[in-house]
């Protein structure tokens, strides 16, 4: 299997299905049988196990992992990467908010790097209209927390596209504990931990309000949690 992509669902029945048609019109013709596409369904209470697996029927690629319980981002993220097969293994939004071509050169960055991570630069926006201000704030607030208080030098250290060789991401795994939001950021520490190269790669980008499962204030506040926990945590790797 050359690549694996885990994308992590709850409740998603009203936008999953144009993501995954979007990945497999993309990735099809480039792997044909060799990638998969796991969507990990954790708590769902809509349809959204119906559209995966109608997705699935027209495109073999893509099938899901069923937890009926509530795991997290972080959760669903960490349960797809433990199953994941591909010799390069990703995670992305059930949103497209990165679509399949630039999740692509994510992948291609692996040649010479051990994880690449999606920079969502601003003058890469594919919308319309600017965000609310209160979101465009919270971009600009946490990668400066990350950079001073945890040391990561990244711009985007909370995209939700991130890659990484099997090797990484089986190095990585036992150290990463975050169930939630932060997991992005436990991820990063986990590399610069293990002595693991990190490539920034832009990325065009739009991101969709409408459906979405991020409750901004209480996500801000759980990943600045996080981060105390992250700063201070007692097991590192030797």
């Amino acid at each position: 299997m050359d690549i694996s992509i885990v994308i992590p669902a709850y409740n998603e029945e009203a936008r999953i299905g144009q993501t995954l048609k979007a990945y497999a019109a993309e990735f099809t013709p480039r792997y044909h049988a060799q990638w998969e596409l796991l969507v990990v369904l954790n708590g769902c209470i809509d349809g959204t196990e119906d559209v995966v697996v109608a997705a699935g029927r027209d495109c073999p690629a893509i099938r899901p992992l069923i937890y009926p319980e509530k795991l997290g981002k972080g959760g669903a993220i960490l349960r797809g990467l433990n199953a994941a097969v591909g010799d390069v293994v990703a995670f992305v939004d059930a949103d497209n908010m990165v679509g399949p071509q630039e999740a692509a050169k994510l992948f291609e960055a692996l040649n010479t790097s051990d994880v690449s991570i999606g920079w969502r630069r601003p003058d890469l926006s594919l919308a319309t209209e600017r965000q609310p201000w209160f979101r465009r704030l919270a971009s600009l607030i946490l990668p400066l927390w990350a950079r001073f208080f945890l040391r990561l030098p990244f711009h985007d250290p909370q995209c939700g596209a991130k890659a990484m060789t099997k090797g990484a991401s089986d190095a990585m795994i036992p150290l990463l504990h975050e169930q939630g939001w932060a997991l992005d950021l436990a991820i990063l520490m986990a590399a610069r931990d293990l002595g693991l190269t990190v490539e920034e790669v832009p990325v065009s980008w739009l991101h969709v309000a409408e459906g979405s499962k991020v409750q901004l204030r209480q996500a801000s506040w759980e990943v600045f949690v996080a981060t105390w926990r992250l700063k201070f945590k007692k097991k590192r790797p030797t």
